[in-house]
């Protein structure tokens, strides 16, 4: 507990010293903007503790140079180039004194922990109601909000006990513009801070680009992008990550435990089962790539492998208020205009989508509708984000001899196609119009599809009544066994799509 205790103030200390650094960077960028005039530039002096003065030219004005901002100080720099490395390297009397001295504020203990104490008592009741305010009465709540925070009343204590330069830059901001007059020293902290963090991610962004409003935009398997779409969404990596430790910790103690007995080979069948059913629980992703893994006898044991061929692509089905809802967006109808029968509840659910039978209103026809599960092309690619991100440490840590990026990425790339349900449907056709030149034809067809009910998230066919041939009793069992040996041997050295 005292190793938590401790790890946790560590992290609390560098939030408050971040935010520090950043307000002291505010409060400099705001000064220089209370000094900007829009019709002069850059005009009136800025005075850092009468230790010199910065002029700076009007902004955009002579362009002869190529350069948007010229900077003239009485010291005689000549460009923002030369100016940034002189304040860098300490050789000028302007801001480079406190530019210096960021990096060596310090914020004791005590003061981290009123960070944490007041980060806990704080409820929505402690914000004041601004709505329907002027622009100037929420500026007045919001400063009015912050200074009832006594942790950062004596943070700006602290601060300017250290930086004496803080509270004369405090004085010019309040000088230049009245709207901040009224504001107590730690609400301009904040506000400074705030205002420079967000230009900074704005500038290290720039050329980047927004970021993604989806993982695939294209459809397509991209974990480059998908990368980018969930930095922006830390919390939900997070959470996930959290979730998927949380269930698997179970299984990892027990194998430790295995580990340190020696007893991994004499317990891998039952480890091997408890696998399974942790996949199964952890979600569609993990199911797929536990049926994946089952065919790997390069990464896994005999005994694991044996256990993940009984993992079966059952999970528990999603309500079927949410599958008509997504039918009836598909489809721009609503499901009693479509058909005349419709199933109450799903005949079979699997991973990636679910089915219902049902008859079409146009002709009579007896359907097999299969409904994409919803979100579940970002629930699985936020799930091979975190799995690209293990991949490397996996290796590393159990000395594979295979390329696991680059198998999750093969692995994510077959998943994400499974959800594009067009694909399907245009495959199935393709398989049964190839299947026509060879001797299974009338044998061996695809079910019809029904394009009319058919999109990217909902693949609709004729029904077809069958019994799988593992739980059949029929005499022909081997024969069929046979037709498909021979089908499956089509597709692969003949017509080539499977």
């Amino acid at each position: 507990q005292l190793h938590h205790n401790i790890n946790f103030r560590c992290f609390y200390q560098r939030i408050v010293q971040s935010m520090v650094k950043y307000s002291i960077a505010g409060l400099a960028l705001c000064t220089l903007l209370s000094n900007y005039d829009t019709s002069h530039g850059w005009t009136t002096p800025l005075s850092l503790q009468g230790r010199g003065k910065v002029n700076y030219a009007p902004w955009g004005k002579d362009r002869t140079g190529g350069s948007l901002v010229s900077l003239q100080a009485s010291n005689d720099l000549s460009s923002l180039d030369t100016l940034q490395s002189k304040l860098l390297n300490g050789q000028t009397e302007t801001p480079s004194n406190w530019l210096k001295q960021l990096s060596d504020i310090s914020i004791d203990n005590e003061t981290v922990d009123k960070v944490m104490s007041a980060l806990k008592s704080l409820t929505p009741k402690d914000l004041p109601d601004i709505a329907g305010g002027s622009f100037a009465s929420i500026f007045a709540s919001i400063g009015d909000a912050i200074d009832s925070i006594d942790f950062l009343n004596d943070l700006t204590t602290q601060l300017q006990s250290q930086q004496p330069i803080v509270t004369d830059m405090l004085d010019q901001l309040r000088t230049q513009l009245p709207l901040l007059e009224e504001l107590p020293d730690s609400a301009l902290l904040v506000i400074s801070s705030v205002v420079t963090y967000t230009l900074v991610s704005s500038i290290l962004s720039r050329g980047r680009g927004p970021p993604p409003s989806r993982p695939y935009p294209l459809g397509k398997y991209d974990p480059i992008t998908a990368r980018a779409y969930f930095d922006n969404r830390l919390p939900q990596v997070l959470s996930r990550a959290l979730e998927v430790a949380a269930k698997s910790s179970g299984f990892a103690l027990k194998l430790g435990k295995d580990y340190l007995s020696k007893k991994l080979s004499e317990n891998s069948e039952q480890r091997a089962i408890e696998l399974a059913l942790l996949l199964t629980e952890l979600g569609p992703t993990f199911i797929k790539v536990g049926q994946s893994l089952s065919i790997r006898t390069d990464i896994l044991a005999p005994a694991y492998v044996r256990g993940l061929k009984t993992l079966q692509d059952q999970v528990a089905p999603f309500p079927t208020d949410q599958a008509r809802e997504i039918l009836e967006d598909e489809l721009g109808e609503s499901v009693e205009q479509v058909f005349t029968e419709f199933s109450s509840e799903p005949v079979a659910a699997a991973s990636l989508g679910q089915v219902y039978k049902a008859k079409l209103r146009s002709n009579g026809k007896e359907v097999a509708i299969k409904i994409q599960r919803p979100e579940i092309m970002t629930q699985i690619a936020l799930d091979m984000h975190l799995l690209r991100e293990f991949a490397p440490w996996a290796k590393g840590t159990f000395n594979l001899q295979t390329d696991t990026v680059g198998t999750v990425d093969v692995w994510g790339s077959g998943f994400v196609d499974e959800l594009d349900y067009i694909a399907e449907a245009e495959n199935g056709e393709y398989f049964t119009s190839s299947m026509q030149s060879t001797p299974l034809a009338g044998v061996v067809f695809s079910p019809p599809i029904v394009e009319e009910c058919t999109t990217g998230r909902v693949l609709t066919t004729e029904w077809v009544d069958g019994e799988r041939l593992d739980r059949s009793s029929s005499e022909d069992v081997t024969l069929l066994c046979s037709i498909a040996m021979n089908s499956y041997l089509t597709m692969m050295l003949e017509t080539g799509v499977l």
